[in-house]
């Protein structure tokens, strides 16, 4: 039997992934502060311990740890976002550089935040990181450097650069979808920048992708049809089956991030036209490259 550590496996993707890949019989053994179930590993993201010793012999290992980035930006959350994903990436380095025999491969999250705004620009895995005073920039950025310079030699490693994700058990679907319903629908401020969405079940799917011989060191885990803001409402609204609704002005996000804690702004004002052209020339087909597909999926399934 195959075997994968999955760290940040609690989350909304890693118990998608967990789900998935134990349903084609691997054992997967997922790194957590609050273990839940029989095989689960106690860790605390920042030192090594007892469940170090685990990684010996592993097939593969996913890092999807990270403070959640959908909140509001303040210093001390800026610090945590950056914080949890380097700190809990360099111990996993170190975690396998001290195993007789390492991981075979090594798939760490990230996400297309390292691109930085590209307006109506299309980019894909080659194009260059954003201007690096950008925070999602930034902290994109380290996040990576922390697993090229932790892994061990003999651990080929790969990202996964992560877009906007649309899935039934988290994310910003289930919000969307609530809204849609509430006739409040319509998309923030001009609607123009573009959102590089994945369904859920591609991502998972890529994920997987990456363990074989035949991925790329970098995929963007984005669908190969990348929508606008204003096209991405205006689909919301037609499987929710709801008529048009206002826009959201920005100065309402912005006031509403800083009196109630929701999500930065930039989050939906961000316009990202990303491509997942390295996945596509790798052979990998997605399930769901239409939005209105993936959108009458989640809104028709249990």
């Amino acid at each position: 039997m195959s075997r994968l550590i999955l760290a940040g496996g609690s989350g909304f993707i890693g118990r998608a992934i967990a789900s998935s890949l134990r349903g084609q019989g691997w054992q997967v053994q997922i790194l957590t502060r609050t273990p839940r179930s029989e095989g689960d590993l106690q860790w605390d993201a920042q030192h090594l311990g007892a469940w170090a010793s685990e990684l010996d012999g592993a097939d593969g290992i996913f890092n999807l740890v990270g403070e959640p980035v959908s909140q509001r930006w303040t210093a001390d959350v800026r610090r945590k976002i950056v914080a949890s994903r380097v700190e809990s990436t360099k111990v996993l380095g170190e975690a396998c550089s001290r195993c007789h025999a390492p991981p075979h491969v090594w798939v760490n999250a990230s996400a297309v935040g390292f691109y930085g705004d590209t307006g109506s620009r299309t980019v894909d895995e080659l194009a260059p990181h954003g201007p690096s005073d950008d925070f999602l920039v930034e902290t994109c950025q380290q996040w990576e450097a922390a697993a090229r310079t932790t892994v061990p030699a003999p651990t080929t490693l790969r990202f996964v650069r992560i877009g906007f994700v649309l899935g039934k058990g988290g994310g910003a679907y289930p919000a969307l979808q609530r809204l849609t319903k509430l006739f409040l629908g319509g998309h923030v401020g001009s609607g123009t920048n573009y959102v590089s969405w994945i369904h859920l079940d591609d991502l998972v799917r890529q994920f997987e992708f990456a363990l074989g011989p035949s991925a790329p060191p970098i995929m963007n885990g984005t669908a190969p049809t990348p929508v606008t803001m204003s096209e991405l409402m205006f689909a919301m609204r037609h499987a929710a089956n709801r008529p048009w609704s206002p826009p959201a002005p920005v100065f309402a996000l912005a006031l509403a991030s800083r009196l109630l804690g929701t999500p930065d702004p930039g989050l939906v004002t961000i316009s990202q036209r990303i491509s997942p052209k390295a996945a596509l020339d790798a052979g990998f087909e997605f399930n769901f490259a239409d939005l209105a597909k993936a959108l009458d999926n989640l809104h028709t399934s249990p």
